[in-house]
């Protein structure tokens, strides 16, 4: 019989949890051919959450629970979650807001039994606000233009991954990889499902705008080393331009009166731009030296203070 693994990342969801847990129980019940496990990753949620871990592993031994010492994320806990699975296939990142939906969950496992490494789902349509919505879009175009390996538009981390990609996941030296587009990276035997990603059932969401910022930037250092392209470019045409600017000026000044009070706004400006830019890089350069520092040291490690239920 194979088994089919499922990673639940937590924070304070105790409105959520009974419900995620139950919509998972009544699917593979249907799908009785398939052993399952559902591994819920907790991010040290409060007291009342860990309760109701506690309380739904006693009544079922198919739901492990994996209690992080802090939180770490819902990236990092996910990657760390996916070296406790046992399944022949695993779903990297079932939320505990059920916004990717469980019911989606057949289709993704029908699809990878027919064949493909990688079932990825791909939020099509969002039950969120028209200015989030659009910086997503934008995200993604201006991923897919510095990448080197195209990453599909709106993908998400709900995924069904085969144990043959997971084994050479893991080998990664990066223990906070970009996790949705990795699976990709090693294989084009890759199949899409669109869905529309819905609101959250109740509760707030633990994604603040703070760690959807570091999401985004980790996807553009891991997505290629375009930033460094892109400074090497960018100072090629400020150098350019300085440098006609300065033969102008030269000529301008060697044959016409001119007044020099006229051209220090220009150079102000001039000044204040390459600044920005230098600022925009060097932050980029400094995020790439961190990363690889953090590497290094084999710093970025989730400690688990506690698991239940597992062997």
């Amino acid at each position: 019989m194979k088994k089919i693994s499922i990673i639940s990342p937590c924070l304070n969801e105790r409105e959520n949890l009974i419900d995620l847990t139950k919509s998972v129980k009544n699917i593979f019940e249907k799908l009785n051919y398939y052993d399952y496990e559902h591994i819920i990753a907790d991010n040290n949620s409060e007291i009342e959450t860990k309760k109701i871990l506690r309380n739904l592993a006693i009544k079922d031994k198919k739901i492990k629970i994996l209690f992080n010492s802090k939180n770490f994320g819902s990236q990092m806990s996910t990657f760390n979650a996916i070296k406790y699975s046992s399944g022949d296939a695993v779903f990297l990142f079932l939320p505990s807001d059920m916004q990717d939906p469980p019911s989606l969950i057949p289709k993704f496992i029908e699809k990878w039994e027919s064949g493909y490494d990688v079932v990825y789902g791909t939020r099509d349509k969002r039950q969120e606000n028209f200015v989030l919505k659009n910086i997503r879009f934008i995200y993604y175009k201006i991923i897919n233009k510095i990448s080197l390996n195209s990453i599909p538009l709106n993908i998400s981390d709900f995924q069904l991954v085969d144990k043959k990609i997971l084994k050479e996941i893991i080998k990664i030296n990066d223990n906070s990889p970009f996790i949705r587009s990795l699976p990709i990276s090693f294989t084009d035997n890759v199949f899409r499902i669109s869905y529309e990603f819905k609101k959250r059932k109740s509760g707030k969401s633990k994604e603040v705008f703070k760690a959807l910022i570091n999401t985004g930037i980790k996807g553009m250092i891991f997505a290629s080393s375009a930033p460094f392209r892109l400074l090497i470019f960018f100072g090629f045409i400020i150098s350019a331009i300085s440098i006609l600017y300065g033969m102008f000026s030269f000529v301008n000044h060697l044959f016409f009166i001119t007044d020099v009070e006229k051209g220090i706004p220009l150079l102000l400006v001039s000044f204040f731009i390459f600044f920005g830019v230098n600022l925009f890089f060097l932050g980029f350069i400094g995020e790439y030296i961190t990363n690889i520092y953090n590497m290094i040291l084999n710093k970025d490690r989730v400690l688990v203070s506690e698991k239940i239920n597992f062997d």
